[in-house]
């Protein structure tokens, strides 16, 4: 009788180690695995729910994976994305198989290095969302990106790349404009309400849940003028927050005030179903719409079969609007300047070894040079080479950030050593 939980919030929740690079992060590489709206049906994406003892024990065995320097799991209604760094043989998708060994996981998008920042790159521009351009999902990346650094479990790669994609979100919300498109899910579902009822003014809807999708959904329809419920667990005047214009009752009233209401939207993190079937039948007016916003899911699905009820789930509110193509050349355009940005910064990060070994080589073959025999005895003659052989590799290596490789500049370590002497 309980339904699962995706982790802690199911919206974008962070799971990370507390290791810290320790094996040289040469060694690590970056890893995603996971799936969306776009890949999976909403019964799919189900399957890798958990509740939140599940979660701990997921954390735990994270915890146990030494080849593992950083995890973050960015988990909403539309997606469930595992990225990590660890070393090669390390895999996220066996990470959450192994978790779920109980039940069937499909298969997962896997990608790697720069592929999966592209992609995250793209998620928070809503290149990916069932929404294009949805304003949510920069939220849900800073709040995981936040509990990371909370629970000081996220790694400088992983940081790096959250906030990179926080900013790259953040620029596609003001710059572009994407035309008659929903900025959410609720949005959405107050559109299609409309689209399917006409004006909802005297319409009557209940809102279960108060959490940030169930008080954007009841905001929305008072807007469209209509008299909107909103159940809570406990009401505390003054103290608890309820939208504007919206009726605060009592989440065990929900069935007698489901008889007064033509809608019902179901928003909760409860670890239970808010509405079965037995108990939808029970109920002598049922609520001719029924709207599940939650994932996993709230209401039953086999309620959407009762004589005179509609039952929709996210899946169902996909928006029919055309793609904005203008708009979508931008995203990509926006998604691929900030992922070349964390490029640049990894392979700025990942060469430093390599440039420190420069430094000490370069010194090391003039030092033995006979171009240097002349000058034996000037003062400090090794610090004077030592520190011109720094500060050249470092104004050579600050003018070519863009082009930096790591591996190229290990080839370049490599010859300089089997050249030998001058």
């Amino acid at each position: 009788g309980q339904k699962n939980l995706i982790f802690t919030e199911k919206c974008a929740i962070v799971i990370g180690i507390s290791q810290t690079d320790r094996n040289g992060s040469e060694k690590m590489r970056l890893f995603m695995a996971g799936l969306d709206v776009h890949s999976a049906e909403i019964a799919v994406r189900e399957a890798l729910a958990f509740s939140m003892e599940q979660a701990k024990a997921f954390l735990t065995a994270l915890v146990q994976e030494s080849g593992v320097s950083g995890a973050v799991l960015l988990a909403t209604c539309n997606r469930t994305e595992l990225y990590i760094t660890a070393e090669s043989d390390i895999s996220p998708a066996e990470l959450l198989r192994a978790a779920k060994s109980e039940t069937a996981v499909p298969e997962l998008l896997l990608l790697e290095e720069m592929v999966a920042a592209q992609h995250l790159m793209e998620v928070a521009c809503g290149l990916h969302s069932q929404i294009l351009h949805e304003e949510q999902i920069v939220t849900q990346i800073g709040g995981a990106l936040e509990m990371a650094r909370s629970c000081h479990t996220t790694d400088a790669v992983l940081d790096t790349l959250f906030r990179t994609a926080v900013s790259a979100g953040k620029e596609a919300l003001t710059q572009v404009a994407v035309s008659a498109v929903p900025l959410s899910v609720s949005y959405r579902a107050v559109q299609r309400l409309e689209q399917v009822l006409g004006d909802l003014r005297e319409k009557r809807c209940l809102v279960i849940g108060n959490g940030n999708m169930g008080r954007l959904a009841a905001s929305l329809l008072v807007q469209k003028g209509c008299q909107t419920m909103v159940t809570l667990r406990s009401y505390h005047r003054g103290e608890t927050v309820v939208p504007f214009g919206t009726v605060p009752v009592s989440y065990e009233q929900r069935f007698s005030r489901m008889e007064q209401a033509d809608i019902v939207i179901s928003a909760t993190r409860s670890p239970h179903y808010t509405i079965w079937k037995h108990q939808l039948e029970q109920v002598q007016h049922r609520p001719a719409m029924l709207v599940d916003l939650a994932m996993p899911r709230d209401i039953e699905a086999s309620c959407g079969t009762l004589d005179g009820v509609t039952l929709w789930n996210l899946d169902d509110l996909q928006s029919d609007t055309a793609p904005d193509q203008q708009a979508i050349t931008a995203l990509h355009q926006i998604a691929k300047q900030y992922a070349d940005t964390f490029r640049m910064w990894r392979n700025y990060r990942d060469s430093v070894p390599y440039m420190q070994q420069l430094k000490e080589l370069t010194a090391q073959r003039i030092l033995h040079s006979t171009a240097v025999d002349a000058y034996q005895s000037v003062p400090q003659l090794e610090k004077i080479v030592r520190l011109t052989a720094e500060k050249t590799v470092d104004m050579l290596m600050g003018s070519m950030k863009a082009q930096i490789e790591p591996a190229l500049l290990q080839d370049c370590c490599t010859k300089i050593k089997d050249r030998g002497r001058f």
